[in-house]
């Protein structure tokens, strides 16, 4: 018996082996450390990036923009605009193996829009209420016109998580997030990784070509790309313009790039505490004076090989929103520096906060350069990613470099900056006018109509400047060439259905 006992334990010993030998795992490097894992909490774009394997949405983007169906098969609007009925995907389960059905969607939006700390309340304003009709069918009630509810519901906002699970974990929710997505959560190692797992119960379970996938946190895009050439990552996601001749040499490598929705733009505190009593925050003209202290041209060509799209707007031309009328000012130094003497000064200070990755601490220097010659004495204040959003957060800057990976519709992106109880709105700029025009668009579904509404919005935000847009980034990820299916998307995430091994 003791050597059945033997052989057995060695049999069960080679057969574990062998079943990790064959299973496939999906190694990939990310740039930030997620913050929550819960989509009624999170705020990065790592998160976001997570989530894409881990919580399915309601609908989805396409690469070319247009809304598809997710967990939603279709959908059909009212013809006052005021409500939206949903037909759901059947035979659905959350990784908890509960049912996912119009109950599910109706707890969902209800605790989007009442949990204490959610970040998705004001994506979901006008939603007055949830009815569930039958199983697969719910109807949404607005309480107005809201035409960018589709897009909200392709991002966190339509993420749906197991409401068992919501109601158990209660506050420990986040750390391990139970969802109906292709992969369930296994573990997370604070700043180091990530772990997910293959759920078998995925509704498209077919096309889930990797058994684990692992997000590991290395914030230099250079170390990520590294190690994506020794074999030791399969996949690096935001890797640096400046690399891409590497990837592109590297007859191992495949470089996956796609134009993005996202904005990299220079943020003043011009409400926010006392870090808004500053010459650049409480005059708008010295502001300009700033934009026209700078090139953007020449940050995206020392910064980024010109890989990226120096712009002054919000919206990347790439919306049929965008307004191609508000061109970007060429650089002015001596403008500039008679709009500082205008006002009196003759130098003027400023701290400029900012992450400390690579890309943002050149354009950093770049701007400090330029700006000097105008009369700006701009003083860096880089910082770990995960202490500058917080003070970004709460207000706490004089200046910052924001980075918004953008969203499919220009609401979610125009209101959460500018409009005066937007959630992005950190440096507490309030202008009612523009509110007006703001809430007026969200409502307006003729595309001709709403894109003037748009140009006002445009009009006014690029003559308070607010902020300042510098550059729309494109995505660029580097992956073994072992890899396979990869589909960029506008909004950067990557999408595991469909990606698996070629050999």
């Amino acid at each position: 018996m003791k050597r059945i006992g033997i052989a057995l334990a060695a049999f069960f010993t080679i057969a574990s082996s062998l079943a990790s030998a064959n299973a496939a795992t999906l190694r990939v490097g990310i740039q930030d450390d997620p913050d929550a894992l819960d989509p009624a909490l999170g705020g990065t774009y790592t998160g976001r990036f997570v989530f894409a394997a881990l919580c399915d949405k309601l609908v989805d983007i396409s690469p070319d923009l247009k809304i598809v169906p997710q967990l939603a098969e279709s959908w059909e609007w009212a013809a006052d605009g005021k409500s939206i009925t949903f037909a759901l995907r059947k035979n659905v389960t959350f990784h908890d193996g509960t049912a996912f059905d119009a109950a599910a969607v109706k707890f969902n939006i209800e605790r989007m829009k009442t949990l204490p700390d959610s970040k998705r309340k004001s994506e979901l304003a006008p939603v007055q209420s949830v009815e569930a009709l039958a199983a697969d069918k719910v109807k949404f009630n607005l309480s107005e016109p809201f035409v960018p509810l589709l897009a909200n519901l392709s991002d966190r906002a339509g993420m749906m998580v197991s409401p068992k699970a919501a109601m158990e974990k209660a506050g420990e929710f986040a750390a391990a997030p139970v969802c109906a997505g292709p992969y369930q959560f296994v573990e997370r190692k604070s700043r180091d990784l990530i772990r997910v797992k293959k759920y078998p119960g995925y509704w498209n379970v077919g096309q889930t070509g990797y058994d684990e996938v692992v997000y590991f946190y290395v914030p230099d895009s250079t170390v990520r790309l590294s190690r994506v050439r020794a074999g030791d990552l399969d996949l690096a996601e935001r890797v640096a313009p400046t690399d891409l001749k590497t990837i592109r040499d590297d007859s191992n490598l495949a470089l996956h790039s796609g134009k993005g929705l996202a904005v990299s733009h220079l943020m003043f505190n011009v409400g926010a505490g006392a870090k808004a009593d500053t010459p650049l925050g409480k005059n708008a003209a010295l502001r300009q004076a700033f934009e026209l202290s700078i090139d953007r041209n020449v940050i995206n060509r020392v910064a980024f090989n010109g890989e990226f799209l120096a712009d002054n707007q919000m919206i990347p031309p790439s919306s049929p929103y965008y307004d191609a009328a508000h061109k970007a000012p060429a650089r002015d130094v001596a403008k500039a520096k008679a709009m500082i003497a205008a006002a009196g000064m003759t130098r003027v200070p400023m701290e400029l906060q900012f992450e400390n990755t690579a890309g943002d601490s050149r354009v950093a220097q770049i701007i400090q350069s330029m700006a000097g010659e105008a009369g700006f004495d701009v003083k860096l204040l880089p910082m770990e990613t995960a202490t500058a959003i917080e003070r970004y957060m709460n207000g706490n800057f004089e200046a910052y470099i924001g980075n918004w990976s953008g969203r499919a519709d220009p609401d979610p992106t125009l209101v959460a900056f500018f409009s005066c109880a937007g959630s992005q709105n950190v440096n507490k700029y309030c202008n009612k006018d523009l509110d007006v025009i703001l809430y007026q668009a969200r409502a307006e579904a003729d595309e001709t109509k709403r894109k003037a509404l748009y140009a006002k919005v445009t009009d006014v935000y690029l003559g308070n400047l607010s902020s300042i847009p510098l550059y729309h980034p494109n995505w660029f990820f580097a992956a073994r060439k072992s890899v396979g299916g990869i589909v960029m998307v506008p909004d950067g995430l990557l999408r595991l259905v469909g990606v698996k091994p070629t050999n």
